[in-house]
């Protein structure tokens, strides 16, 4: 009888304990390998916060998951909190989708803004308010096969510092079949994605920009612009760069060894010591008259609409994500950057570059890392920049006509 009571009440507690739990739904955009590290991080919060429980969902893209997310917005659905492209986090605010964040931030004594690495805390900030707090942030890096620089007699601990080294060292890792008359292996891999990700780096190394600093008026028009893009161009005419293949198929010709160096978010670091079969390598963007590299990734973000019970529930959960020990379990885990300059400047840090050496070189990357131009047009401006240096890659264009009737479409959806 007294085991029977003793059953009964476990059952009424895990009732009342149920009926009590704020279930929050999360919408995120990390798929492949970065899945598995964030869902057991969620599975962590949960396991520790009981009253709380966060349902992660997987929505595609970045892209994809703007799409979904205006389109649930619109009839009132949606999630209670999302990750947000720190370049979408305008769209959203421009609709006034997010929660800003102001009083929560003010009146939380755990956590402080000046914590957090200057560079990721500007990205979520919009007219002086926070509408996120920064979590999956990461930088372009260099990839680089460390086994196919020493069959080409370079040395694997020191990859190029600029674009002069960058070409002297792809011919050199370039491997043509004379027989055949058909390359067998590529010096490097630059693609661009449809998110322009990979050629914004290329004009700022230039002292070039792509739009003046009120989103106003595109530069691509500048003669640093265009020659950053006859440079590029002139990879694929050299043939140091597949012109054949998209960058999804460079990539895996990449990852089979086909391809010595590619540009690659840091995102990617721990996939690729987990996965590659020759040794990675893990560098700084090689500079031309300046050196910088790409800031992108995403922060997680409130929804306006949520109850206030929800919202600090979510509340817990962002800031649980942050805090110094999951940043860097999140770092170690992928490559994503610790956010907390605590982290940054912990013992912990140092024992994960001791395991992980190529983790260092994205945090050393900081200093350089430029965030991505913001607006409510971004995915079509997108869009647009990306067809246009296809063109020029698959030579079908020139490089400065091909910019001059760009930059003039653009222009148009800046207004």
């Amino acid at each position: 009888m007294k085991a029977l009571m003793v059953f009964f009440g476990f059952i009424v507690f895990a009732a009342i304990v149920a009926f009590s739990q704020i279930t929050l739904s999360f919408w995120h955009s990390m798929g492949d390998y970065a899945k598995l590290p964030l869902d057991q991080l969620i599975e962590e919060f949960n396991r520790t916060n009981p009253g709380i429980r966060v349902r992660a969902n997987y929505q595609g893209t970045y892209d994809e998951t703007v799409t979904k997310m205006k389109s649930a917005l619109l009839v009132g659905a949606g999630p209670d909190l999302a990750m947000v492209n720190i370049e979408h986090i305008q769209i959203f605010t421009q609709d006034e989708a997010l929660m800003s964040l102001e009083d929560l931030v003010e009146r939380d004594p755990e956590l402080f803004p000046e914590d957090f690495v200057d560079e990721f805390w500007q990205t979520i900030i919009r007219d002086g308010t926070p509408y996120a707090i920064p979590f999956n942030i990461s930088v372009l890096m260099l990839y680089y096969n460390r086994d196919l620089f020493r069959q080409a007699g370079l040395d694997p601990d020191r990859p190029p510092q600029t674009w002069d080294e960058l070409e002297e060292m792809a011919h050199k890792l370039t491997v043509v079949d004379a027989r055949r008359g058909r390359t067998v292996q590529y010096g490097l891999l630059w693609g661009v994605d449809p998110m322009f990700y990979q050629f914004e780096p290329l004009v700022w190394q230039n002292s070039g920009d792509i739009f003046n600093e009120d989103m106003t008026r595109c530069l691509l028009d500048s003669e640093e612009a265009i020659d950053a893009l006859k440079r590029w161009a002139s990879w694929f005419d050299m043939g140091l760069s597949p012109r054949d293949l998209t960058i999804e198929e460079g990539i895996q010709s990449f990852l089979m060894g086909r391809i010595a160096m590619g540009t690659v978010s840091s995102a990617g670091i721990r996939y690729g010591l987990e996965n590659l079969p020759w040794e990675l390598g893990v560098a700084m963007l090689p500079g031309n008259k300046e050196k910088a590299t790409t800031l992108g990734g995403g922060s997680l973000a409130i929804m306006s609409h949520v109850s206030d019970e929800k919202s600090e529930a979510a509340w817990t959960f962002v800031k649980w994500m942050v805090e110094e020990k999951n940043t860097l379990t999140w770092y170690e885990r992928t490559g994503y950057i610790p956010v907390k300059k605590s982290a940054l400047d912990s013992i912990e840090i140092q024992l994960i570059w001791r395991r992980f050496p190529q983790l260092r070189a994205p945090v050393e990357a900081i200093p350089y890392a430029r965030p991505r131009h913001v607006h409510e047009n971004i995915i079509e401006i997108r869009s647009i920049l990306f067809n246009t240096v296809e063109r020029v890659r698959q030579g079908v264009e020139e490089p400065e006509i091909a910019f001059l009737l760009a930059v003039n479409r653009v222009n148009q959806l800046l207004k």
